[in-house]
């Protein structure tokens, strides 16, 4: 079973899983946040992520979790992750606590990607408030945490031809796959979690 303090200690576990550092000049620096629904009986515990339109330049109809690249009023990451966040699925810092954020991911599309973790703040009726963005988002997703999670799910491939990555991971998700950056980051919140061993950092 997930809780708080299990995820305040997955970011501690994993503050040396993310890339091999990078030149950050040649990347984009973005943000995404990894949103828990957290409830006493495991089955009910969720993950809120997208699948992102099929007419988007990047990472058309991908499933992934809100964010966006890094704009100058934002000035910090996590003010990039929670102003996505609410124009994506209209969840908004009040109904959110952020708990910190792993390290940084660096994708073949080049992007340099800080994920933060948060939960749902008791009392908020997301499945009934949320809202996809019209422009940028094909539907919500509310999955069991459980499912992308265990490692029996987490499968490592090789990266599609033409991609800058070697190798990458998906998750099976009903009748297609998470994969990419998304996959990387579950397969990490397990580590940290202590769920299987930590993925290897040199995907690009």
């Amino acid at each position: 079973m997930i809780n708080l303090e299990k995820l305040k200690k997955c970011i501690q576990n994993s503050k040396n899983a993310g890339d091999n550092i990078r030149d950050n000049n040649l990347f984009v620096s973005a943000a995404i946040m990894v949103i828990f629904s957290l409830d006493a009986i495991k089955i009910n515990q969720k993950l809120i992520l997208i699948r992102r339109k099929k007419n988007l330049r990047k990472h058309a109809g991908q499933i992934a979790f809100p964010g966006g690249r890094f704009e100058n009023d934002d000035k910090y990451l996590i003010r990039t992750a929670l102003r996505e966040t609410q124009e994506e699925i209209n969840i908004s810092s009040n109904n959110l606590d952020v708990l910190g954020s792993l390290p940084v991911f660096y994708t073949g599309t080049g992007y340099a990607v800080t994920p933060f973790l948060a939960v749902i703040k008791n009392g908020f009726d997301f499945k009934n408030l949320m809202v996809a963005d019209q422009n940028e988002v094909e539907n919500i997703l509310v999955v069991k945490a459980y499912d992308l999670l265990i490692p029996s799910n987490q499968i490592r491939i090789k990266a599609p031809e033409g991609s800058k990555m070697k190798m990458t991971w998906k998750v099976p998700y009903k009748n297609e796959n998470i994969w990419g950056l998304t996959a990387r980051v579950l397969v990490t919140i397990s580590a940290g979690l202590k769920l299987r061993e930590y993925p290897p950092c040199d995907d690009i």
